[in-house]
């Protein structure tokens, strides 16, 4: 399953990968659970130290890493926080990229690069980055008014998406517009926003590869895998997706594609569409580990996280193999809001079913509370379990 590129003539042996993770600090800009798992991941390959940057005080990430209480976007603190790492990256777009560059000219090493980030950062910049350099994208256009909006449906008909261009995550940045009439609603809803506007997919599946990449240009691509969403949250993945052959090297070739066009160093999560006629398109990528990716912890030899990290630090990357013929994962979301109580069955299959919960004190409707992984030989039987323990458990 895993692509690797040809290995730079620079490759560094074990021991000197090993010397190295032993000397560097690494600091984290965010401490939710992606934090905390990247720092669990540090903190098991044996890195000097590690501190997270979070303005949530004991926020996930700190049960296993120092925090710096600050927010995201603080000039100041995300100084000190640099101050006390060797090497700074993030697990969170929404932060602040002159800051980062105002650091990297002063000669911090930060991976990804501040500037992809204010690539990746505006969706519509991104689409055209990606556009630009022929990588499949659906249709898009920027607008600003109900008439743009009125203007591109003359062009494509609906249904129509609205996006913002900055700061959406979770569907939280999006309005679908099935006629006229819902024009005003959707804009309303997104608010005093820039605004783009993409043409629907005629959807059969919603696809995503992680892929990293280290500054050596070494590549490992991750078997690509079915995302099931509701609530445009992504609730369930499934690995390997059910998808022809070719379909699953053509999505890894636009993923490596697009990651070596940004030059990206790290781990990246590469979201694609599958339409009804088998094409492919990109859909957007997020520079940090994603949670198409947690099922690597169990089901891959190395794990998105620790793969990061060795990205960032330019080591040699790790085997992206699956360890399991079936992988499935499931969202832990809240279902209330209050005080975090979660509770589960003691008698359950611990050698094929994981439960991680992120450590979050108070649980809010369709909050990321957590995650199940269930490993075995067949899909279907495997995604049973994970539901199942889904089923069993409360939060």
């Amino acid at each position: 399953m895993s692509n690797k590129g040809a290995p730079s003539s620079g490759r560094m042996t074990k021991k000197q990968d090993a010397e190295i993770i032993a000397s560097t600090r690494i600091g984290i800009i965010g401490g939710g659970q992606l934090g905390l798992m990247l720092s669990e991941a540090a903190r098991e390959m044996g890195f000097a130290a590690i501190t997270v940057l979070d303005p949530t005080p004991n926020c996930p990430a700190s049960s296993v890493a120092e925090q710096i209480v600050g927010s995201l976007k603080d000039p100041v603190a995300i100084r000190r926080l640099a101050e006390q790492a060797d090497i700074l990256t993030y697990e969170i777009e929404h932060i602040s990229v002159p800051a980062l560059l105002e650091l990297l000219d002063e000669g911090h090493v930060i991976h990804p690069a501040p500037s992809l980030l204010a690539i990746i950062q505006n969706k519509f910049r991104q689409k055209q980055f990606l556009s630009e350099r022929a990588i499949p994208v659906a249709p898009f256009l920027s607008v600003a008014s109900h008439t743009d909006i009125e203007q591109v449906a003359a062009r494509w008909g609906y249904p129509l998406v609205l996006k913002a261009k900055k700061d959406a995550y979770d569907g939280r940045g999006n309005a679908r517009i099935n006629r006229a009439e819902e024009i005003d609603a959707a804009m309303e809803k997104l608010g005093d926003r820039e605004l783009y506007i993409e043409q629907c997919i005629n959807l059969e599946k919603e696809l995503g590869v992680m892929i990293g990449r280290n500054e050596q240009g070494d590549i490992v691509t991750y078997p690509v895998v079915e995302m099931i969403h509701a609530r445009d949250i992504c609730q369930d993945v499934l690995v390997p997706a059910d998808i022809p052959a070719n379909l699953q090297i053509e999505a890894q070739e636009i993923a490596r594609k697009a990651i070596g066009y940004l030059q990206g160093v790290g781990i990246f999560g590469v979201e694609l569409f599958l339409d009804s006629a088998e094409k492919l398109w990109l859909n957007e990528i997020a520079p940090r580990p994603h949670n198409l990716g947690h099922y690597t912890i169990e089901g891959c030899v190395t794990s998105q996280y620790e793969q990061h990290l060795r990205a960032v630090c330019n080591l040699s990357l790790g085997s992206s193999a699956l360890r399991y013929p079936a992988v499935a994962m499931v969202n832990i979301l809240g279902e209330r809001n209050g005080p975090a109580q979660p509770s589960w069955p003691e008698q359950y299959d611990h050698e094929h079913v994981f439960i991680h919960l992120y450590g979050k004190r108070e649980t809010k409707f369709d909050r990321k509370m957590g995650h199940i992984t269930a490993v075995g030989d067949d899909l279907a039987t495997t995604y049973a379990q994970a539901k199942e323990m889904r089923a069993a458990l409360s939060i």
